[in-house]
């Protein structure tokens, strides 16, 4: 590790956009070489979650609804953002995986293995996601889309997914990506030492 790299000093911080999904700060900084970088704006979210949900006979169960940043009906995982009520009960990623996993799919699992954690953007986004794997799979019910949300599931194989991505068939968010990779890494090293 270099001791060359030193974190920026904020010399002034102020919100310039909010409202109930985003918050915009406008940070003036100085850097440790003396340099001003001002305003560098950071996009303040709050922390995601996504899930990769396995069914009993192996295939993934996936998503496809419409992305209005892209303008694009897209395929993709459970996903949403740890909400202030999740952080009640523990780990409050777990409870927000588990509670997205059943408002989108209607299903439930009896175990959730943490696959990573890694920043969507850490220039100028301040939040983390962690995505997880979802095992035994069962119907509890009927999803709960959010106002606004309408989500299309499909079931695929992992090995076709990953596939249609490498290919470019399939384009999705890319933490998604990096999750079904983690996924299926975990899962080949379960079989491996079975």
């Amino acid at each position: 590790m270099s001791d060359e790299l030193k974190p920026w000093s904020v010399t002034a911080s102020r919100i310039t956009y909010e409202d109930r999904w985003i918050r915009l700060r406008s940070d003036d900084c100085v850097t440790a070489d003396g340099i001003v970088v001002a305003p560098f704006h950071v996009l303040d979210y709050p922390d995601w979650i996504n899930v990769v949900p396995v069914m009993p006979d192996g295939r993934v169960l996936l998503t496809r609804e419409y992305r209005h940043g892209r303008g694009e009906i897209i395929h993709g995982l459970v996903a949403g953002g740890i909400e202030r009520g999740d952080s009640g009960s523990g780990d409050a990623a777990m409870t927000a995986a588990r509670r997205e996993l059943h408002e989108e799919t209607g299903y439930e699992a009896s175990t959730f293995v943490k696959l990573l954690t890694s920043y969507p953007n850490a220039a100028s986004h301040s939040n983390a996601v962690t995505s997880w794997l979802a095992l035994g799979l069962s119907r509890a019910g009927e999803p709960r889309f959010d106002p606004g949300e309408k989500i299309e599931l499909l079931f695929a194989d992992l090995a076709a997914i990953l596939g249609d991505l490498q290919s470019g068939a399939v384009v999705m968010q890319s933490m998604h990506v990096a999750a079904l990779y983690a996924a299926e890494s975990w899962l080949r090293r379960r079989t491996s030492e079975a």
